[in-house]
């Protein structure tokens, strides 16, 4: 399947979100080429030609990605292939994580406070805030994902 110039383009595009987020930028163009791909689901060999890089970095970042539950795969019978696809099953429960991860920093942050002193009062003055923010968010998380759960089921 060669892929039209607007697709690249959204691969790249994803590619750059998740380089953002730390991954190194082939693991983002390899989810970016599943969210694309008309199948929603690429070979291995697909993966090495639409995104032109090696098989040995292309097994790196699938095994990596395989190991984080961002990637599955499944096999066809008579078709000794694998089929790669994003596991979008349960992306409420992992959209949960993620933002609980994020919000991980607030014990981090009750230390700084504690260690700073009060030297620079507008700083934590800021620094409090961004707390009481985070502790906002951590408490609201749970209750957005179940109000979005009971209107799915609505």
């Amino acid at each position: 399947m060669a892929l039209s110039e607007k697709k690249r383009a959204l691969i790249e595009k994803i590619g750059v979100h998740f380089e953002f987020k730390g991954m190194q930028p082939l693991f983002g163009r390899i989810l970016g080429l599943m969210l694309v791909h008309e199948r929603a689901e690429v070979t291995f060999d697909e993966i090495v030609e639409e995104l032109n890089v090696s098989k040995s970095a292309v097994s790196n970042a699938l095994t990596f990605l395989q190991a984080t539950g961002k990637v599955a795969y499944h096999t066809k019978p008579g078709d000794r292939k694998r089929y790669f696809h994003l596991p979008m099953k349960d992306f409420t429960s992992d959209m949960e994580k993620e933002l609980m991860e994020i919000v991980k920093f607030e014990e981090v942050l009750e230390e700084v406070l504690v260690e700073r002193g009060e030297t620079n009062a507008d700083f934590n003055c800021s620094l409090k805030e961004f707390l009481n923010f985070i502790k906002f968010i951590k408490m609201e998380i749970p209750v957005l994902i179940e109000k979005y759960k009971q209107q799915k089921g609505s």
